[in-house]
C-alpha cells in the first residue's frame, strides 16, 4: 500500500480520508505550476463540462465497439466503429457516412434500452427515446445505465427528430435486448436504414484498474473543457458557484453600484449601469477573444469595489496562537455566533414587516405599499444574515469535535461578551439605528478594519494559525477549510447590513418597528411562547445529534434541525405580529418524573392521557444524545392540541403542518 499522504498535499493528511488505489490515480505525477484540483486526492470531481473532466466523453464508448458524441443538440451521432456486435453485423466506419458533402446522411443512436436502477426487473427495463431530446439530454438518461444487457436503436434521421424506438416491432426494444436479438437494415443498394443492436454496456477499465487506453486517447476525458481558463471566467457568470470572478462590482469611488465586471466600454463616465435581465447582457460584455486579448485591463475588486490601488492588510506579523489558545477562542466563537444569530433574529422580527410581500396585497406604487416594501427588504437582509450566523454556529462546532472537544450549543446567557474591543454583551434589542450601528460595526471586514481583535480578523488569525503550524493540527485540512467558509460568509454580512440602513434611511423608527412585549397577553400567547421554546429545544437538540452522530446519520437529522427552525421562525413571526417578543429559551433540563414517562414515549399526535396542561419537560443528562430534542418533540403534541382549542383556523393550520414536521423528527431519531 503507497503513503496515503501524496507529496503534493500541503496539509497533513486527516484520519480516515480516502484516496484512489486504482493504477489510474497513481499513473499521473506532480506537475510543478499544476492547479492542486489536477490531482486525483484533490479534486472535486466536479464534470460536465466543468473543472476536471468531461462526462460525455467517458460516455462515448458505453456501447461496445462505438464512438458516440453527445454534444449536439441535433443528437447523438455514431463517430466510429472499432468492433463488438456493430462490426459483427456488418457494420463498417463506411456505413456512418452514406450521403454527400451537400446531403451527409450520417448515423444517428435513437433510442436506448436498459436497467438505470437496481429496483427494475429485465423484463421492465425502461426505452429512452431521442425523439424531442439534444444530445445532451440523451447522455442522462446513457450515463445512469446499469451495468449489464443494453439494446440501441440507430438510424439516418437525427435523433431529436427520430421516432426513437416506438416503431421497432416484435415485442418493442426490450423484448429484443432480452432476448439478444441484434438486426440490421439495408436497402436495396446496401445503404444502411436502421440497425437494433445489443451488447452489455461498457465498463471503461481494463483488467489492471486502468481507462482502457484502446479506447481513450490522451486528452480525450478534458478535450470539450473550459479552456483556455477565459472561456470558463466569461461563461461562468450570474452568480453560478465555480466562477472566479465577481458579477456585479461598484465603481473604485463606490459612487456607482451594479456594475457589470465584464462590460466592454470602460471609457464612459458615468458607467452605464449593467442590465438586470440575460437578454442583451452579453452584447455589452468583452467577448471570448476581446477577454483572451484584454483580460489585463480588468482590475482587482475588493469588497465588492474595483480599485487596482487596495491591498489585503499584512498579517505575517502576527503571532501563531497554541493549539489549546486555538480551542479556546473557537469555544468563545461558538457562543458569539449562537449570541449574533439571535439578535438578529429578534431585530428582524422586530420589524413591522410581512412575512412574505405581495405586490397584489401592498402595492409598491402606493405610499404604503412603498414603505411596506422598503421594511421587507431590510428583514430579509436582517434574515439572511442570522441564517449565516447560524450556519457558522454548526461550523464551529463541527471544528470543536474535529479538536475533539466538546460541543457548544447552549443559549448565550446575559452578560456574554460579543465584542472584546468594546466589551459589547448580547442582548435582545429592536432594530433602532443605533442596533443597526452595532451590527455594521460588529461585522466590518478585517480588511477595512486591520482589526486582528474584532470577530472576522480573529477567525483569519486562526486561520494563519493552523495553516502555519500543521505539526499542532493533524486536522489542518478539515479546520482550515471550515474556517475559510466563515470568512467568505462574513465578508457579505458587511455589505448587507449597509444595504438595511439604504432600505430605512428615509423611515422613522416609529414607522418600522413594532412594539413588542415579553409578557404574553393572552392564553394562546402563553402557549406559542411554550410552543416556541420547544421548537428551539428540538432544534439544538437535533443539531447536537448530528454533529456527534456525522455522516452516521446519513442527512436525515440535519435536514429535521432546518425544518424545526423554519418552523421556528414562522411561530416567532406569529408572536411578533401578535405584539410578543420572541424569547429564544432553552427548557430547562428536569429528570422525567415516572407518570410522565407514558406521556413522553407517546406519538408526538397521540392526544395527551390526562389534560393539556400538563407541563413540558426536558430530561436531564441522564436522558442526552438527542433524546433532550426527542422529548420536547413528545411534549409539543400537547401543547398544539391546547392551541387548536384556543385559535382561529389560520393557526390550527400551522398547527397541523409543524405536527407532520415533528413526527419526521421523531421517526428520524427512531432510525
Amino acid at each position: 500500500m503507497n503513503d496515503p499522504t501524496p507529496g503534493s498535499v500541503d496539509l497533513p493528511v486527516p484520519e480516515g480520508k480516502i484516496f484512489p488505489r486504482n493504477l489510474t490515480a497513481r499513473a499521473d505525477h506532480v506537475v510543478r505550476g499544476n492547479p492542486s484540483g489536477s490531482r486525483p486526492e484533490s479534486g472535486v470531481d466536479n464534470c460536465f463540462p466543468g473543472l476536471e473532466f468531461d462526462q460525455r466523453n467517458l460516455e462515448k464508448a458505453f456501447f461496445p465497439g462505438l464512438t458516440v458524441d453527445f454534444h449536439h443538440a441535433s443528437g447523438s451521432r455514431v463517430l466510429a466503429v472499432t468492433g463488438g456486435v456493430a462490426a459483427e453485423q456488418g457494420i463498417t466506419d463506411a456505413d456512418l457516412d452514406t450521403g454527400t458533402p451537400q446531403d451527409p446522411r450520417p448515423l444517428y443512436l435513437w433510442a436506448v434500452c436498459g436497467r438505470t436502477t437496481v429496483d427494475q426487473e429485465e423484463q421492465d427495463a425502461p426505452v429512452f427515446h431521442a425523439t424531442e431530446r439534444t444530445g445532451l439530454e440523451l447522455w442522462r438518461r446513457v450515463h445512469d445505465l446499469l451495468p449489464g444487457r443494453v439494446a440501441i436503436v440507430l438510424g439516418r434521421t437525427p435523433g431529436s427528430t427520430s421516432p426513437g424506438a416506438f416503431w421497432v416491432p416484435d415485442g418493442g426494444l426490450n423484448r429484443r435486448r432480452t432476448d439478444d436479438r441484434s438486426e440490421v437494415q439495408r436497402d436495396a443498394d446496401g445503404v444502411l436504414e436502421w440497425a437494433v443492436l445489443v451488447a452489455d454496456r461498457a465498463r471503461y477499465l481494463d483488467p489492471d484498474g486502468v481507462i482502457d487506453p484502446d479506447v481513450y486517447q490522451a486528452g480525450d476525458l478534458t478535450r470539450s473543457l473550459c479552456a483556455p481558463w477565459q472561456y470558463d471566467f466569461r461563461e461562468c457568470g450570474c452568480y453560478y458557484w465555480a466562477a472566479s470572478k465577481p458579477d456585479i462590482s461598484t465603481s473604485s469611488d463606490g459612487v456607482h453600484r451594479n456594475l457589470n465586471f465584464q462590460r466592454r466600454d470602460r471609457t464612459t463616465n458615468p458607467p452605464e449601469p449593467d442590465i438586470p435581465t440575460i437578454r442583451g447582457r452579453a452584447a455589452k460584455e468583452l467577448d471570448h477573444p476581446a477577454l483572451i486579448a484584454n483580460w489585463n485591463v480588468l482590475p482587482v475588486v475588493l469588497n465588492g469595489r474595483e480599485d487596482d490601488s487596495m491591498e489585503l492588510p499584512d498579517w505575517s506579523g502576527l503571532q501563531p496562537m497554541t493549539r489549546a489558545r486555538v480551542i479556546q477562542e473557537l469555544e468563545r466563537l461558538a457562543g458569539v455566533e449562537h449570541a449574533l444569530c439571535l439578535e438578529y433574529l429578534y431585530a428582524h422580527y422586530s420589524l413591522n414587516a410581512p412575512p412574505v410581500f405581495d405586490p397584489a396585497v401592498h402595492d409598491p406604487a402606493t405610499p404604503e405599499g412603498a414603505r411596506t416594501r422598503k421594511i421587507y427588504a431590510a428583514a430579509a437582509e436582517v434574515f439572511s444574515v442570522a441564517v449565516d450566523e447560524m450556519r457558522h454556529l454548526r461550523w464551529v462546532n463541527e471544528m470543536l469535535g474535529t479538536l475533539g472537544r466538546p460541543l457548544r450549543l447552549e443559549p448565550p446567557r446575559p452578560g456574554t461578551v460579543i465584542q472584546l474591543q468594546t466589551g459589547r454583551c448580547f442582548e435582545l434589542k429592536p432594530l433602532t439605528p443605533e442596533q443597526l450601528d452595532w451590527f455594521i460595526a460588529v461585522e466590518r471586514p478585517s480588511a477595512v478594519t486591520a482589526d486582528p481583535q474584532g470577530i472576522d480578523g480573529m477567525y483569519v488569525k486562526l486561520h494563519e494559525t493552523i495553516v502555519r503550524c500543521p505539526e499542532l493540527f493533524p486536522e489542518a485540512d478539515r479546520l482550515a477549510h471550515l474556517i475559510k467558509l466563515i470568512i467568505d460568509e462574513g465578508n457579505d454580512h458587511y455589505r448587507r447590513f449597509t444595504a438595511v440602513k439604504a432600505h430605512l434611511a428615509e423611515l422613522s423608527p416609529d414607522d418600522y418597528l413594532r412594539p413588542l412585549s415579553t409578557d404574553p397577553g393572552t392564553p394562546l400567547d402563553v402557549q406559542l411562547v411554550e410552543l416556541s421554546a420547544l421548537n428551539y429545544t428540538m432544534l439544538l437538540g437535533a443539531l447536537e445529534a448530528t454533529l456527534k452522530r456525522g455522516d452516521t446519520a446519513g442527512g436525515v437529522l440535519i435536514e429535521q434541525a432546518r425544518r424545526t427552525m423554519s418552523n421556528l421562525h414562522e411561530l416567532n413571526h406569529l408572536l411578533a405580529s401578535r405584539g410578543v417578543a420572541p424569547r429564544f429559551t432553552k427548557l430547562p433540563a428536569a429528570p422525567v418524573p415516572a407518570d410522565e414517562e407514558a406521556i413522553a414515549s407517546a406519538p408526538a399526535s397521540a392526544p395527551p392521557p390526562t389534560s393539556a396542561s400538563v407541563p413540558a419537560r426536558v430530561p436531564g443528562p441522564e436522558l442526552a444524545d438527542g433524546q433532550a430534542a426527542l422529548a420536547a418533540a413528545r411534549a409539543s403534541g400537547a401543547v398544539r392540541q391546547s392551541i387548536n382549542a384556543l385559535a382561529v383556523d389560520g393557526v390550527r393550520a400551522m398547527m397541523t403542518r409543524h405536527q407532520a414536521d415533528t413526527d419526521a423528527l421523531i421517526a428520524a431519531f427512531s432510525l
